[in-house]
């Protein structure tokens, strides 16, 4: 029971409960869960929680909006379109006119996106970036006034935005989600999810929307 008898029912608070403090045995678990091959050991696992990285790099770097976007261009190009093609056969909610386009005139719209997108819990192994989403009793809200509606691909168009920025294009990015045991279907269920799990793609495997009973599993050496 929490302070004053209150339940806290943040994913902020449940994240650093299940992720602050993992030890070596646990990281590698992790990660492993996620896809890293075998041979990665616990020296090279960093993690991070609730991450802003473009925008600290972008600080520390004067990265500017038309770096952001000429990137987003080059990576995503055809984003736009496998989104709205994506969206015949799953229900994306309604896509405005300025989702996912690559902007001509009004380019601060996106750079923000990618600039002040937070995620939850980063790891780092030598070939891989793996970002995840935790939730909790919330779902996933898209913000239409956004470039990149979605909270995940906006998550994952960011990540991959930065590894080119810092160098480093060869790294893979691997999106994960955490959330309770009774949604952990309807997550993979959701349109976001498969769009990010399809084959053509893999940002996203299915295996990799874990419970947060799985984490504490790992945590514990059971996972």
């Amino acid at each position: 029971m929490g302070i004053l008898g209150i339940n806290n029912r943040t994913e902020n608070w449940k994240t650093v409960q299940h992720f602050h403090g993992l030890s070596d045995a646990a990281k590698v678990g992790l990660v492993r869960r996620l896809g890293e091959p075998k041979d990665t050991v616990a020296e090279e696992v960093s993690i991070e929680l609730f991450w802003h990285g473009v925008r600290d790099y972008a600080h520390e770097h004067k990265v500017e909006d038309d770096d952001l976007v000429e990137i987003y261009g080059c990576l995503f190009k055809k984003l736009e379109n496998d989104v709205r093609n994506f969206e015949h056969t799953h229900k994306f909610n309604e896509l405005r006119d300025h989702n996912y386009k690559v902007p001509v005139s009004d380019r601060k719209g996106l750079a923000d996106n990618v600039r002040h997108t937070e995620v939850d819990i980063v790891l780092e192994t030598p070939e891989r970036l793996f970002i995840g989403e935790a939730k909790y009793q919330s779902g996933f809200s898209p913000k239409s006034t956004h470039v990149l509606v979605h909270q995940l691909i906006r998550q994952y168009v960011t990540a991959s935005i930065l590894v080119h920025l810092a160098g480093r294009p060869e790294k893979r990015v691997v999106s994960f989600v955490v959330t309770s045991e009774d949604k952990v279907e309807s997550i993979r269920n959701t349109a976001q999810v498969k769009f990010m799990a399809d084959e053509g793609r893999a940002w996203l495997p299915e295996r990799n929307v874990l419970s947060w009973g799985d984490v504490n599993d790992i945590r514990i050496g059971l996972g």
